[in-house]
């Protein structure tokens, strides 16, 4: 089954950037400067960031997004981790309709966050960043599992599949570039956002219209000691560079 790949085609979109550190921050030992911090990212981007969500095991910010014809949603961005903080921009998402997300200089809001990250915790080093882009490429009436299937060689295995997760991994000199792609489905009747589930599993009654998630995870090759200003800055050009026109190219096998 011939599928092509398309920036056209995508139908929702988010992106994170995801920093681990070390030591790791205590949400109970460091709630004070948690909650300062929180309350600093509020301040300094409130296109970005907007209510705290706190408890004794979980810290995050949330952002009430809203959209085109009365609709709105409410998503987190940004969650402590146990790993550290991650950073997430929806610039896309897919609810009964493709909407757009404007929220400018996202790179400029995380560099200004993880400055002031370390200006807070200053013991705190960061061995590795990581940039993640999270895709949903709309393939309409095609099923997405049958699209995966055919890449398959044997015809009997290729009746059989119900399901496929690929997972790739094509590191270059310094950076890692980890890919996955599986299958997804919406109903148009859903006022929420895309569905991540397997076709198969599908339930109620309503259009159905396939797709494939596609994520790609690129940070660093080698851990650091504490990655730098410059090295971190690398990493954030070189996923700008590859997203989405050189990974479109690795889908659609133009290599």
């Amino acid at each position: 089954m011939n599928y092509q790949f398309d920036k056209e085609n995508i139908s929702q979109h988010v992106v994170k950037y995801g920093v681990d550190v070390r030591p790791a921050i205590d949400i109970k030992d460091d709630k004070t400067k948690l909650q300062d911090y929180c309350n600093w990212l509020i301040e300094q981007f409130p296109q970005a960031f907007e209510t705290i969500i706190a408890g004794p095991r979980e810290l995050r910010v949330q952002k009430n997004f809203i959209l085109a014809g009365g609709k709105q949603i409410e998503l987190p961005t940004f969650l402590l981790t146990s790993r550290g903080p991650v950073f997430t921009f929806p610039e896309r998402m897919f609810i009964n309709e493709v909407q757009d997300i404007v929220i400018s200089d996202k790179d400029k809001i995380f560099h200004k966050a993880l400055e002031q990250l370390r200006s807070i915790f200053t013991d705190v080093k960061v061995p590795r960043v990581g940039v993640v882009h999270e895709f949903v490429f709309d393939t309409g009436e095609l099923n997405s599992v049958q699209i995966l299937a055919s890449n398959l060689k044997n015809e009997l295995w290729r009746e059989k599949i119900k399901n496929l997760n690929i997972r790739l991994q094509a590191p270059t000199e310094d950076k890692n570039i980890n890919l996955e792609i599986r299958p997804t489905h919406a109903r148009r009747t859903v006022t929420a956002p895309i569905e991540y589930a397997c076709p198969e599993r599908s339930r109620g009654s309503g259009e159905i219209r396939f797709g494939l998630i596609v994520i790609v995870d690129i940070n660093n090759l080698q851990i650091k000691d504490d990655l730098t200003a410059a090295e971190i800055n690398d990493i954030i050009a070189f996923a700008e560079d590859y997203v989405p026109d050189e990974l479109i190219k690795f889908l659609n096998n133009e290599y």
